[in-house]
């Protein structure tokens, strides 16, 4: 077992904290398989995006507060400030060809798409797994430190490339008719590039401010922990949009 520990306290944190992603990354899980082979409808992506809209709600508020409680570290703060304006329309990715774009507004386009109307995806209510990983993202960046909300940011936006270029895009165009260039499919394309982008920016600050061990430590415990309910919540989605279970509720309560 020492030798283990060893072994493992002499590669890199970043990289155990890509190993935890990668161990855990939905884009394995069977809601999303199932995609990839044109076995859903449409509808199904489309509500797990309306999901989506509701946690970046949550996410968009904890940028403003990790902004506020690390405004004296310039270089997370700069970093902050250019994901937040990215995700709201004001700048471009840092990649020729990019125009910036509203990112809940490429939600509610594609959604549109999947036959949810605007009203629909806001009205949508999160399952008790989405409220637990919008609520534990939300509580990271309000109350650790910052090293490791970065670990945890990292973990997430990380995803987003492999889910999207290996498995949504290709699916999109042999059986969902959606070429790589469309409108309705924008969020992807635009996210296949913006979260190479943010997860990178946040693993190399990663470096810089997980500077101890008990911070790494602390890292890696949150990193599972996000990453764990993140496939928690693709699961709860996949039981009932794919399953077709019934939440279980008292009686009377529909």
């Amino acid at each position: 077992m020492a030798t283990k520990l060893n072994d493992l306290s002499r590669v890199p944190i970043t990289e155990q904290i890509l190993a935890v992603r990668d161990r855990w990354h939905t884009k394995q899980h069977p809601f999303f398989r199932a995609f990839s082979e044109g076995k859903l409808p449409l509808k199904v992506l489309g509500r797990y995006q309306a999901l989506h809209y509701h946690f970046v709600a949550y996410a968009l508020r904890s940028f403003g507060l990790f902004y506020t409680r690390f405004y004296h570290l310039d270089d997370v703060r700069k970093m902050m400030a250019e994901n937040l304006a990215e995700e709201e329309g004001f700048k471009a990715i840092p990649q020729p060809g990019h125009q910036p774009h509203d990112h809940n507004e490429l939600i509610l386009r594609f959604c549109r798409a999947a036959g949810l109307s605007d009203e629909d995806v806001r009205e949508t209510k999160m399952p008790p797994a989405w409220w637990a990983r919008s609520l534990f993202y939300y509580h990271t960046v309000a109350t650790e430190p910052v090293g490791v909300v970065l670990a945890m940011q990292a973990t997430q936006e990380g995803q987003m490339p492999g889910l999207i270029g290996e498995v949504l895009l290709p699916a999109f165009e042999k059986h969902y008719g959606f070429k790589r260039g469309a409108s309705e499919i924008e969020f992807f394309t635009e996210h296949d590039s913006a979260d190479v982008e943010h997860s990178r920016r946040q693993s190399d600050l990663c470096t810089k401010y997980l500077d101890t061990p008990a911070l790494e430590a602390r890292a890696l415990e949150v990193a599972q922990e996000i990453c764990e309910l993140r496939w928690a919540s693709i699961s709860e989605l996949y039981r009932f949009e794919v399953l077709g279970q019934k939440e279980i509720l008292p009686p009377g309560i529909e």
